[in-house]
């Protein structure tokens, strides 16, 4: 299980690179192994970059980093961590399922990151495990895969299945492995080395609090803005939920104008086209079920407002 401490040194982990995988993402898992090693002044861990197709790969920020091996040449990993990034789904082939699935078989602790939980998903071998990836990811990819436990956390451990949610989380999860099998001082000494002096747990919260998102602590308006996110299909009027929260609905308009520089209407119909917006990227559902899923009972205001807003038809998004 991830964690445990191997059995020889140095451990070796590899990182199959799917195209558009975040760069990021990689490096933040990377570097916490690299310090290790020069910390303890011992090869404590050592690692591979594997492809499907071995030879170069484009990351989502359109640089191209090579890999050491193809799928091909692998018989059996020590650890696997599949890395992602965007659109996962159009990533998937037959030949990387088949890899992952054999790797699985053989025992293999497989890991997945940022939106790679919806490619090792795919592979059906996490059937009954918690699992976790990027938070704009999460819900569409539940409603693909309802035998999956998907939780909003920074990086989850499940027997020998692990993940976490990108971009930083990966420094947490790698922190959180030299601490495990070396000890909370090694781990301290390399998150000094990276300034990286707060600890995070595995559970803490993906995003911000709403407070923050916001920048306001004026409970009314937190209050009013949670009770939107928690109604996206079927939408709440606006006397409804100054209602809710007991308060005039000239005072709730005073407080969206005052805080946010927009009406409540307005800036609730943008929460629903946002949401819209990342179904329609992230799932192949129809342009009309996704409108009704966000609240719009008519196809063509849908369309009209998201255009409004994003400059383009939502038929472009795919």
């Amino acid at each position: 299980m991830f964690g445990d401490r191997p059995t020889e040194f140095p451990q070796q982990i590899s990182f199959l690179l799917v195209p558009g995988f975040s760069l990021f993402g990689l490096t933040s898992m990377l570097d916490p192994l690299r310090h290790a090693n020069r910390t303890s002044n011992r090869e404590l861990y050592r690692w591979q970059l594997i492809s499907e197709q071995g030879g170069l790969v484009k990351s989502s920020d359109a640089l191209e980093i090579m890999t050491h091996f193809s799928t091909r040449d692998i018989s059996r990993c020590d650890m696997l961590i599949v890395c992602a990034g965007n659109e996962p789904q159009t990533k998937v082939t037959p030949a990387l399922l088949g890899f992952i699935r054999r790797q699985a078989a053989l025992g293999v602790d497989i890991g997945s990151q940022d939106t790679a939980a919806w490619i090792t998903a795919s592979a059906g071998i996490l059937e009954g495990y918690r699992t976790t990836m990027h938070w704009e990811n999460i819900a569409s990819t539940a409603e693909m895969f309802p035998n999956v436990q998907l939780v909003p956390e920074l990086f989850v451990i499940d027997r020998k299945r692990f993940s976490c949610c990108g971009a930083l989380a990966g420094l947490d999860m790698m922190l959180h492995l030299i601490s495990s099998q070396h000890g909370a001082k090694l781990a301290t000494a390399v998150g000094d080395e990276l300034i990286f002096t707060r600890k995070r747990e595995q559970a803490d919260a993906q995003r911000s609090t709403l407070q923050q998102r916001l920048d306001s602590r004026n409970p009314h308006l937190v209050g009013a803005v949670h009770l939107m996110e928690q109604n996206m299909e079927e939408p709440l009027r606006i006397p409804e939920i100054a209602d809710y929260l007991a308060i005039s609905e000239r005072e709730l308009e005073r407080l969206f104008r005052r805080y946010l520089q927009v009406t409540p209407s307005t800036f609730y119909r943008a929460l629903r086209l946002e949401r819209a917006r990342i179904m329609l990227q992230q799932s192949t559902d129809s342009v009309t079920s996704i409108s009704i899923a966000c609240g719009f009972v008519s196809l063509s205001h849908f369309s009209r407002c998201y255009q409004k807003l994003f400059a383009k038809k939502p038929s472009e998004e795919r």
